[in-house]
């Protein structure tokens, strides 16, 4: 089991939530300082931001952290088990020292076959092709590749996650409708919230 769900650390937490909910996200879950918002193919977590956390974090979903760590070692992708920001799961190190978490979930549903949205991650990375196998050793699937070096890959459980050429390590929010890009941000433009 595998599903995206990054996770939005933001000053606008009400309004975040908000507006994906607008978008068309149901929410799963909300305790006022964390929400968990649902696709249908893909979750997006929205968190009040903190000192330590800005920004847009890569993050997924998976059923069994011990199994999982056993396979992506014997794949070739550090991990390890560790506390996520969800409870109890695993964390990934990708070669360049980009990390990201995999918390434990018992939501076994795979993507609903007539869900308009989807939640699609970009990762940017000086090195797409080490991207590419790290998001390839934790069972993401390979969908097609793309002109600048990285690729789309899906997960089982839901989501997609685009690895793209950047200068540095980090990660954008999507959501698509009916496979179009919606705007997220003022504008009309596409922008990490």
């Amino acid at each position: 089991m595998l599903r995206v769900r990054p996770i939005l650390f933001t000053a606008s937490f009400e309004n975040t939530v908000e507006q994906l909910r607008q978008l068309g996200l149901a929410c799963a879950e909300n305790d006022g300082d964390r929400a968990v918002l649902d696709t249908g193919n893909g979750k997006v977590g929205v968190c009040r931001q903190a000192p330590d956390h800005r920004g847009t974090l890569l993050a997924f979903e998976l059923r069994d952290p011990v199994i999982f760590v056993q396979r992506t070692l014997a794949d070739g992708t550090h991990a390890e088990l560790a506390e996520t920001s969800a409870g109890p799961g695993a964390r990934v190190n990708a070669p360049d020292g980009f990390s990201f978490e995999l918390a434990s979930s018992n939501d076994l549903r795979l993507p609903d076959p007539g869900a308009p949205l989807a939640v699609v991650v970009t990762w940017r990375t000086p090195n797409p092709t080490a991207a590419n196998k790290v998001l390839a050793d934790i069972g993401a699937k390979f969908v097609q590749d793309r002109a600048d070096g990285g690729a789309l890959f899906r997960a089982k459980n839901g989501g997609f996650v685009a690895t793209a050429a950047g200068w540095s390590s980090g990660v954008e929010l999507g959501i698509m409708r009916d496979g179009e890009h919606l705007p997220l941000g003022d504008g009309g433009e596409s922008r990490q919230l």
